[in-house]
């Protein structure tokens, strides 16, 4: 096996804050934020597979094939089920706290504590790197990925925003639950995991970030010396992943559904079809232009706040991937109709304005100012660094990137992006007896 690169020490000056990088002999990317005199310490393992990931070559010159809905979650249960241990137990005994998470295109691990790093830290790679799957325990996990689903699905939030995403997309997976269904799942089995598993968590797919009170060369040799010495020897061939074009109409414009709550609520979504230039540009300029049109300090807000159309649970936001991007717009109300229309009404008188330079500073600073307080935490700089490195951007650059927006920028992300033809309402009404 080859020798690790040698680490690259990263610096903002402004910002006081370093990174230290290092693509280990394994081919794993690693970085650690040293935080002196921060006792709590976080340690992150992230590969890049997520639920969107579904059909993809399962060996180098294959062709793609399709895996079912909710395997990359599957996969993330699995991998805590050990032969001899309970790993959560472990991390107990070592004062850390563990837990994991599969979004649309990432699944992530990570434990956080104050002491005994360095065990814990062999811990979290055991946890990643030995997995141990049986068909019991497969069978098992089955009941309660059930279970967790049918929890899920009891949640007006999380089924409001799932009926929009079915609704909104027509091909792409981002329409299909992160979780799967209770008839997918039915077809996951050892031997499929493990196919996935072998394909996904090959180090040359993951990255690593730690921060806290650390030795960057310190970690990085821990981490070298408990990765599993000879089973990623080989390396590995670039992942083909497919994924369906995406037509730019909603599948349906409305979806409309009752429920036991005790207030209706609407989202309106808007997807992305113009991923083409730099994502943090694309990030940036939609987040931006979103808190200057319906931001708490925006005029749309404090009208209809005053009014009563919102509340404190209405909200805008934009995720931003490689593979796609949603704009979500909506919030609990007592006329759901009335607030689409209205939203709709905000986006159409903002394309025949002109943006204000002061409002866009404005939310500039806003956005700065949320950036410089995820470096207070190991936690948020942790996280932020890992999100940033995974979409292959510098997270110093963030500075210099929000700068650069305009009006005129943020005019023309609003009449591309924010189109009515590119856009569905989900309802959420209270079901009547």
């Amino acid at each position: 096996m080859s020798s690790s690169a040698p680490a690259v020490r990263t610096r903002d000056r402004r910002l006081r804050e370093e990174i230290w990088s290092s693509r280990l002999a394994c081919g794993l990317r690693a970085l650690v934020v040293p935080k002196p005199g921060i006792s709590k310490k976080i340690a992150v393992f992230a590969t890049r597979y997520g639920s969107i990931d579904l059909v993809f070559s399962p060996a180098p010159g294959a062709p793609p094939a399709p895996t079912p809905p909710g395997i990359a979650h599957f996969l993330e249960h699995q991998l805590f089920k050990k032969q001899d241990i309970d790993v959560l137990m472990e991390f107990g005994r070592f004062g850390a706290s563990s837990n994991a998470f599969t979004d649309y295109t990432s699944t992530t691990y990570y434990f956080s504590g104050t002491e005994r790093f360095e065990e814990s830290l062999d811990l979290l790679v055991r946890l990643v790197y030995a997995p141990h799957f049986t068909d019991d325990g497969v069978a098992k996990e089955k009941l309660i990925i059930e279970q967790e689903l049918k929890m899920y699905d009891d949640q007006p939030d999380y089924r409001i925003y799932k009926n929009l995403m079915a609704a909104l997309y027509r091909e792409h997976p981002v329409r299909i639950d992160i979780g799967g269904s209770v008839e997918t799942i039915q077809k996951i089995d050892t031997q499929l995991l493990a196919s996935c598993y072998r394909r996904f968590y090959h180090p040359t797919n993951m990255w690593f970030v730690a921060c806290g009170d650390l030795d960057p060369a310190a970690v990085f040799r821990r981490l070298d010396k408990a990765m599993p010495p000879d089973r990623f020897a080989a390396g590995a061939d670039p992942i083909a992943r497919s994924f369906p074009d995406e037509p730019p109409e909603p599948g349906r414009p409305l979806v409309r559904e009752s429920a036991v709550v005790s207030r209706p609520r609407v989202l309106l979504g808007f997807k992305d079809l113009d991923l083409s230039g730099p994502l943090l540009d694309r990030e940036l300029s939609t987040s931006v232009l979103l808190d200057n049109l319906f931001g708490p300090t925006s005029a749309f807000h404090a009208k209809w706040y005053r009014q009563g159309l919102i509340d404190e649970t209405f909200s805008a936001s934009y995720t931003a991937e490689n593979e796609f991007g949603t704009t979500l717009i909506g919030g609990e109300t007592d006329e759901p109709e009335r607030l689409a229309e209205e939203i709709r009404k905000e986006l159409r008188r903002a394309t025949r304005a002109r943006l204000k330079r002061r409002d866009v500073d404005r939310a500039r600073r806003k956005r700065l100012g949320r950036y410089l307080r995820s470096f207070d935490s190991p936690d948020g700089i942790g996280f932020m660094v890992l999100g940033f490195s995974m979409k292959g951007l510098n997270v110093f650059e963030f500075p210099a990137a929000l700068s650069r927006l305009t009006p005129g920028r943020l005019e023309d992300r609003l009449r591309s992006h924010l189109r009515e033809d590119r856009a569905a309402v989900s309802i959420m009404e209270p079901k009547r007896n």
